[in-house]
């Protein structure tokens, strides 16, 4: 009896086991709930780390996967296509100790910039189609590695042969970044917001342009010519990384399809010709055996590549491009605008340094407002267009075009400096009212699986306007001043300065009536101030 008393005395009782059950379920469940958290924090972690490896392997995701914030992708392709512009600029400077240091002549260090020029123009519009294929993200990181790695190859070149091969390399890389830079941004942006995204690129675009002459002057002075090249590297891999983890998904939204190998071959023999052949026209003479060669094999290759993607089920280039309205008379318009600026661009160095006798570097800062005028007026001739319809800020940027066309045929010998540069800043001010405007029209009018196609034939016109531009002065000033070759920059006797600025002069009122056309073209494409969106194909 004893013993079960203390048998009772010693049991808990109900409060108490109803307290122990309470703790020990408690417990269970703080636990349970630690294990979950754990495991969830696992979970997150291997998320986060196959996020990275997706990025880091330029994959693309799906589009209904995380969307980054547009003014960042803004940034990251920008970035990107600001080392290719830079490098353009940059180049020019070191030629002479390329020269030098390489024991080649000055025609034989050209090809370092033909190389790369035929390149680029030639492949710009495969890597368009390419990228409309197999998505815009990976094409264009990858066009950024391969850049920066043959901008390294380039710096360690010791031969001509060898920095020709890095060059054409670049060429590659730059393609695939140019082809893709505008598409991204039309992608990412929506209607309305496109025309300042556009104006703000053109900000580091023009930038590029602006300090790579004195930025090529100052590595070449201090650091030697291989710097030009080094100095992509940091850039280029701070460029992809940056992008591999801003760009959204831009998957491609058509089931995959083989590329036109054979129109892809055609349009980048067709344009390497023909660029050649433009050229090389100023440089040997346009009555030359190899230059009409080149120009008539070029025009005859596009003429067979027209017929060929008529007949292709799966066209490198999408001939129904080419019956939008939107389309068609913008890059008509941005062709007459491109010939317009690189004939002033070609023309002006040699007035400030053969003429004037100032310094490579004073004539370089002298040179400077034009691409400072392009960037202060693209972000607001974009948002302008976002706002009112490209037609008409784009229109009225070409009258301020020509209107400082005009007024650079007034330019004499003894004018002040100032008088000089507001005719320049208003030629300026009308390329920024046109450049931003124009590309938002050329690249909305068309649906977002052909943006690459698009971008890849906006690239392709632009640099064959360039060369036609040079080409075009150098003929003009040929007619005008009536001698062949432009100054060299050593003392010129009056009469020889006065007949060189006739043909300074020449060349500013002969183009006018390129934009006057250019005028027609950008007028006459489709008015719709509040829509910029796909166009359909007129009938």
């Amino acid at each position: 009896m004893a013993q079960h008393n203390e048998r009772i005395v010693g049991m808990p009782g109900p409060t108490e086991r109803i307290r122990r059950r309470l703790g020990a379920e408690s417990l269970q469940h703080h636990r349970g709930h630690h294990a979950a958290v754990g495991e969830s924090r696992c979970q997150e972690k291997a998320r986060s780390g196959l996020w990275i490896m997706k990025r880091l392997r330029f994959s693309e995701s799906s589009p209904s996967e995380e969307f980054s914030n547009p003014y960042l992708v803004l940034l990251a392709v920008a970035s990107g296509l600001f080392m290719v512009v830079i490098d353009v600029t940059i180049l020019n400077i070191a030629l002479p100790s390329i020269s030098r240091d390489m024991g080649a002549s000055m025609a034989q260090v050209e090809w370092s910039i033909i190389s790369y020029t035929l390149t680029l123009t030639g492949a710009v519009p495969v890597f368009g189609r390419i990228s409309d294929i197999l998505g815009r993200k990976r094409l264009f990181l990858s066009g950024v590695s391969i850049f920066a790695l043959a901008s390294l190859f380039c710096a360690y070149s010791g031969s001509m042969n060898s920095l020709i091969l890095g060059r054409i390399f670049q060429g590659i890389g730059g393609s695939m970044i140019t082809s893709n830079t505008l598409a991204i941004i039309t992608d990412t942006f929506p209607e309305g917001k496109r025309g300042l995204a556009m104006g703000l690129q053109a900000i580091l675009v023009s930038g590029g342009a602006a300090i790579g002459p004195s930025l090529g002057g100052f590595l070449v002075t201090h650091y030697e010519w291989h710097s030009v090249f080094l100095i992509n590297v940091p850039i280029g891999f701070v460029s992809v990384i940056f992008a591999a983890f801003v760009l959204p998904p831009l998957k491609s939204h058509r089931q995959r399809e083989p590329l036109d190998w054979g129109g892809a071959a055609v349009v980048m023999a067709g344009s390497g010709i023909l660029l050649l052949g433009l050229t090389l026209g100023p440089q040997i003479g346009w009555a030359k055996d190899t230059v009409i060669a080149c120009i008539v094999c070029g025009i005859l290759l596009y003429i067979i590549l027209f017929r060929m993607e008529k007949r292709h089920p799966h066209p490198l280039i999408d001939m129904n491009l080419f019956r939008i309205r939107g389309f068609v008379f913008g890059q008509a318009a941005g062709v007459c605008a491109t010939i317009s600026l690189s004939a002033m661009t070609f023309i002006f160095p040699w007035y400030w340094q053969g003429l004037r006798g100032l310094s490579a570097q004073d004539a370089g800062i002298l040179i400077l407002p034009l691409p400072l005028t392009l960037m202060i007026l693209s972000p607001l001739s974009g948002r302008l267009s976002d706002r009112f319809g490209p037609r008409g800020v784009a229109t009225a940027g070409l009258i301020l075009l020509m209107a400082g066309e005009y007024a650079i045929s007034g330019i004499h010998l003894e004018m002040p400096y100032f008088d000089v540069i507001w005719r320049i800043v208003l030629f300026g001010a009308g390329l920024g009212f046109f450049l931003a405007p124009n590309n938002n029209a050329i690249m909305s009018s068309v649906s977002s699986h052909r943006r690459g196609v698009a971008a890849g034939l906006l690239g392709l016109f632009r640099y064959t306007g360039q060369s036609l531009g040079i080409a075009l002065s150098g003929v003009l000033f040929h007619l005008f001043s009536g001698h062949s070759h432009l100054p060299d920059g050593s003392a010129l006797s009056h009469g020889q300065a006065e007949h060189f600025m006739l043909g300074m002069q020449g060349v500013a009122i002969a183009i006018l009536p390129l934009g006057a056309l250019g005028l027609i073209f950008s007028w006459m494409r489709v008015h719709n101030p509040h829509r910029s969106g796909p166009e359909r194909p007129a009938e």
